[in-house]
């Protein structure tokens, strides 16, 4: 596949804010410019997270994903699933996900650069908001795919 230099040069500039954006709040992070990615971390207020950010010069967006520091087990993905799409539903932007085949669990959040500018604060979001929804449900969701929460108790929980 040819590579679309249009495309790459704005992805690289999109690398290039985010590394900005991390640079002005002063955070801790392993840039790799070569393939658009930066992993970095942060502590919540009760596990760490694990932070991989893509620039995506092909799909023309920047990705992040924050793993569990967990995988659920074969016999709690029905109600890890349904914990899941309780968290989904209560927010605007990201997404848990979880891969049925192996008990990968993460968040991911997306933004679509095509043909835009993107802003030192569009990254910050993008790093804020995960941190902020990682952290909230991170040790509600282990709670969960260890079966010390019920998925009414997380319900509740998510609906407070």
């Amino acid at each position: 596949m040819a590579i679309d230099e249009r495309k790459l040069n704005q992805a690289k500039g999109v690398f290039n804010t985010l590394c900005s954006a991390l640079d002005n709040k002063k955070w801790k992070y392993n840039p790799d410019s070569e393939n658009l990615v930066v992993r970095t971390g942060a502590v919540g207020d009760d596990l760490s997270m694990k932070l991989f950010i893509k620039v995506d010069d092909e799909r023309e967006l920047m990705y992040l994903k924050s793993p569990m520091p967990f995988t659920v087990c074969p016999e709690r993905i029905a109600e890890m699933e349904t914990a899941l799409s309780i968290a989904n539903w209560s927010m605007l932007n990201g997404c848990f996900e979880m891969d049925r085949q192996d008990g990968y669990c993460g968040f991911k959040l997306v933004v679509v650069f095509m043909d835009s500018l993107i802003s030192e604060s569009v990254c910050k979001y993008l790093i804020n908001m995960s941190c902020q929804m990682v952290d909230k449900f991170n040790d509600k969701l282990l709670a969960v795919a260890e079966g010390k929460m019920s998925i009414a108790e997380f319900e509740s929980f998510a609906k407070s």
